[in-house]
């Protein structure tokens, strides 16, 4: 990986914290350190936030111990440093983790991608005449349910200010997540394939991956 500017690690670690990592300040320690629990599966994933993180401090991959049929995990920890407390201190409330206006600024495709890889779903429903379709039709959703619906709406402005896509908020139980229009899906799909790892292949549209799921 390059060498990134502060900006660009700014975008990157605060985006990886959105998605599925987090940013701790344990016992005594003054500072936070980063930490995220993945499938090993993912380890292309891991990999690449691995490097990111090193740029700014030592990071380490253990094995987890995981109970049942469960996939095996792995787990990213790195030391503390003052720059991951100054992120934390802009995505967290107390222990709620939300949404960084400051690094809305910063969202791009790979941004984007980031989010869609971690807590993204694409959802194929076959043709059905039922419906009178002939080909199969998609849906993407962002489904960042730990997310307030005011987190929700200043996330879906910042879609469409910033990539121009456009999202409708959706409610499942007390939960809100992110449902993309439909006529943006193919739009959505060429932006992000680039930044999508393949171990994540399996959420893009066929005609877009640029390798097999498996």
């Amino acid at each position: 990986m390059k060498t990134l500017n502060k900006k660009e690690l700014v975008k990157l670690i605060s985006y990886i914290t959105m998605g599925d990592g987090g940013l701790y300040i344990i016992g005594g320690c003054t500072n936070a350190s980063f930490a995220m629990n993945m499938k090993t599966e993912n380890m292309d994933y891991i990999l690449f936030c691995k490097e990111v993180l090193e740029q700014v401090t030592s990071c380490s991959i253990t094995n987890r111990v995981v109970e049942g049929n469960r996939k095996p995990q792995v787990r990213l920890q790195s030391k503390t440093h003052p720059l991951l407390t100054s992120i934390r201190e802009r995505i967290y409330t107390a222990t709620y983790k939300g949404i960084d206006p400051h690094a809305l600024k910063m969202l791009d495709a790979q941004a984007l991608a980031i989010l869609y890889m971690c807590d993204g779903s694409l959802v194929v429903t076959p043709p059905s005449e039922k419906r009178g379709s002939i080909s199969n039709e998609y849906s993407v959703t962002l489904n960042m349910k730990r997310l307030s619906y005011g987190d929700q709406f200043i996330l879906k402005k910042a879609l469409k200010e910033m990539l121009d896509l456009e999202w409708n908020i959706n409610r499942q139980n007390q939960y809100y997540y992110l449902r993309l229009r439909a006529k943006d899906v193919d739009k959505f799909m060429e932006m992000v394939t680039p930044f999508v790892f393949p171990s994540f292949q399996y959420k893009i549209k066929e005609c877009f991956r640029v390798v097999s799921p498996s």
